[in-house]
């Protein structure tokens, strides 16, 4: 498989906003290059300084055309709000993508316990750390994009041992891996992309949570050609780290999905978004209890009905 290669040079408050419209129509990981400091301890933290490098990767095959032309559109409509370089193009194959990804990869600490790890570093836990360890291959999820981040926090709080849950969108397992490290007794995976399960099947064995996490390609939906989760299933944690227009789709969905006193944990959302999908949660049954925000992003916490 060969990649292309698309990358700009923007000022770190354009930083999310370029990675949304590289993640929505690229393909896999959105790497930002200079975006990372060394933490007070192990580990790196984000801090965003000055200039920073997006870039994303598109497979060159029939659909090419069509993901190139709406990033430039997107890149474009940005630009009007706020300068930024010349996209720069470079064929790739897998293996320079996986090589480039793997320099911006550090060890990083997200809330009180999750500690991410590339397969690749080195990392001594202390006492109480979930250590999830990940190789992202060409799918989305390193815990590095605020969406990822700030689902894992919620997961701190609202998930118990014990609980059923489904990671829609599972992308590289890691929201998955971080629920089964965190107790959840049963994780169902699920998403589109047959790159994205095989990744994540192969991060969710390196994390010794096979017995736990099944990973399957599947939805939600009645999605024609795509297998979908029967009706009767339910959950007692559904996390959802999607797009605000693919959570008001499925909103009922994902609703129905969820036993009594069942959390929804659903990012992707950027501010403008926010009020359209808690308007739809609302109609789909679903009280919301709690939103959580990094830069234009927003997490939404909705419960059913008897949730703590």
């Amino acid at each position: 498989m060969r990649w292309l290669e698309l990358s700009v040079e923007v000022d770190s408050e354009c930083v999310d906003a370029v990675a949304e419209v590289f993640h929505r129509f690229g393909h896999g990981g959105v790497a930002i290059q200079e975006a990372f400091s060394p933490g007070p301890e192990e580990g790196y933290q984000l801090e965003l300084k000055g200039q920073a490098t997006v870039t994303c990767y598109l497979p060159m095959d029939e659909g090419l055309r069509e993901r190139k032309a709406q990033i430039l559109v997107g890149l474009k409509l940005l630009s009007m709000i706020k300068p930024m370089g010349h996209l720069r193009e470079k064929e790739v194959e897998e293996e320079e993508w996986e090589q480039a990804w793997k320099e911006h990869f550090h060890v990083h600490r997200i809330g009180e316990r999750f500690v991410v790890k590339p397969s690749w570093r080195e990392h001594t836990p202390r006492e109480g750390d979930v250590v999830i360890e990940l190789d992202p291959g060409m799918a989305f999820g390193t815990g590095l994009h605020p969406t990822t981040r700030m689902c894992l926090l919620a997961m701190e709080r609202y998930l118990k041992p014990g609980m059923v849950a489904l990671d829609l969108g599972t992308g590289s397992g890691i929201l998955a891996i971080g629920a089964a490290k965190l107790g959840a007794s049963r994780i169902m995976a699920l998403d589109k992309d047959p790159v994205a399960v095989r990744v994540a099947e192969s991060n969710v064995k390196a994390n010794g949570v096979g017995k736990l996490v099944s990973v399957k390609k599947a939805t939600l939906s009645g999605e024609t050609g795509i297998p979908f989760l029967k009706a009767d299933m339910t959950f007692d944690i559904v996390v959802a780290n999607l797009t605000a227009s693919l959570i008001e789709e499925l909103a009922r969905h994902m609703a129905l999905s969820l036993g009594c006193g069942g959390v929804l944990i659903t990012s992707g959302i950027l501010l403008e978004g926010l009020d359209g999908v808690i308007a739809r949660l609302k109609a789909a049954g679903l009280d919301t209890r709690d939103v959580l925000s990094e830069g234009d992003w927003r997490t939404v916490i909705a419960c059913r009905a008897e949730a703590v």
